[in-house]
């Protein structure tokens, strides 16, 4: 059995940590649902365990043909199973672990102050989504591949046209636009030397794994598309939270070593991924009454897993004193994404260096949210602080 999950329209109306109404129906079915994007139909898991399935079932492949993305490009190890996939995780792992974010954290806690330096000096009423929430993972993610400014805005711009288009066409023509350019980047950085990641990408290094100009470049696009804009509107929604649960940010205020678990809370409450990243049924494969066809296109939904009642008590509670628990913020299986220990590095830095310099920073207005079906988060985030 399933449930129909109709298109969402806007968000107006919706309260902005609410778990998109379909996909809260699907949940509490106890069915899984069904959606029709692009023209091609996706079924929806919902719960936990369904979506623990999903994405650690080899029965659900990531690598076989959907029929609505674009075509799989060399070193795209997001469209790959085990073991082609687990070549390209290598190649990236020694950048990704919680040692080498915790090295990061200074030059963070560094670019959060120089963020914040500005927004101070153009005076009270700044708009925290460009300044601060979008500009200091930009500067970390420059840092982290070795990239300069011009060209780390560059591909910030094509990834946004990407993520914004509507029209599947679009998506395939800007998609190609983006590998074009971030080859010649790929190439750029193997003539030079470095010890940035993009010039590991291009090398072969301690791990022996040389890749080609098109498997480098496939390995930073996905990269990039997993982390950059998901980065900077999980900041900017973790603010959010916090000022407005001022009971919250008053809670970790005054025990600062409530941090970790803060973060935490917000990966699991806020629903700002409300889709999973699309596997295809290889064979025939019955979940919850409901048989998924071979071929068949699945989606799981991780903001539903984050508030399913049978793992999380009181789910719909945010509560920055909660116990950690496994979420599924970043995914979960062989494709959990690489890049979680430098994002929640950067959730707390960025929490963290905002109250102690702002201590009475408050909301100054309306919070629209960003419209779509995609990345659910803050378009604007205007605050004051000082005398009332």
């Amino acid at each position: 059995m399933s449930t129909e999950v109709e298109q969402p329209g806007s968000t107006a109306g919706r309260c902005p940590f609410a778990v998109q109404d379909g996909h809260r129906a699907v949940l509490e079915s106890g069915r899984i649902g069904s959606f029709d994007m692009f023209g091609v139909k996706h079924w929806l898991v919902a719960a936990a365990d369904d979506v623990k399935l999903v994405t650690n079932d080899p029965r659900f492949s990531s690598a076989a043909p959907s029929g609505m993305l674009p075509d799989r490009r060399p070193g795209w190890f997001s469209g790959m199973d085990a073991p082609e996939h687990n070549r390209y995780r290598q190649k990236i792992a020694g950048d990704f672990t919680l040692r080498a974010a915790r090295r990061q954290e200074e030059f963070i806690r560094r670019a959060a102050d120089a963020c914040l330096d500005d927004i101070e000096a153009a005076g009270a009423g700044a708009d925290l989504v460009p300044a601060y929430a979008r500009r200091l993972p930009s500067l970390v993610i420059n840092d982290l591949y070795g990239l300069g400014e011009d060209e780390g805005a560059a591909l910030e711009s094509r990834i946004r046209a990407i993520t914004g288009a509507a029209d599947l066409t679009d998506i395939k023509d800007l998609t190609d636009e983006f590998f074009t350019h971030a080859l010649a980047l790929v190439r750029a950085k193997r003539a030079e030397p470095g010890d940035n990641l993009l010039h590991r990408l291009a090398e072969a290094g301690e791990d022996q794994i040389l890749l080609s100009d098109d498997e480098a470049t496939g390995v930073f696009a996905v990269l990039l598309f997993a982390g950059h804009d998901s980065v900077q509107q999980m900041v900017g929604y973790c603010l959010y939270a916090l000022l407005a649960h001022p009971e919250q940010a008053a809670a970790l205020r005054s025990d600062p070593a409530l941090i970790d678990r803060a973060v935490e809370e917000m990966l699991r409450y806020l629903p700002l991924n409300q889709f999973g990243v699309p596997r295809v049924c290889v064979e025939d494969v019955e979940v919850r009454g409901q048989t998924i066809a071979a071929g068949d296109a699945v989606i799981p939904l991780y903001s539903t897993a984050n508030r399913d009642p049978g793992v999380f008590a009181g789910p719909d509670t945010f509560d920055v004193t909660r116990a950690p628990e496994h979420n599924f913020a970043f995914g979960y299986g062989i494709h959990k994404c690489p890049g979680q220990h430098l994002s929640r590095a950067l959730i707390k830095v960025a929490v963290t260096r905002l109250f102690d310099r702002f201590p009475d920073v408050r909301l100054a207005g309306t919070v629209p949210m960003n419209d779509g079906p995609g990345l659910f988060s803050p378009a604007e985030l205007r605050v004051t602080w000082g005398a009332a």
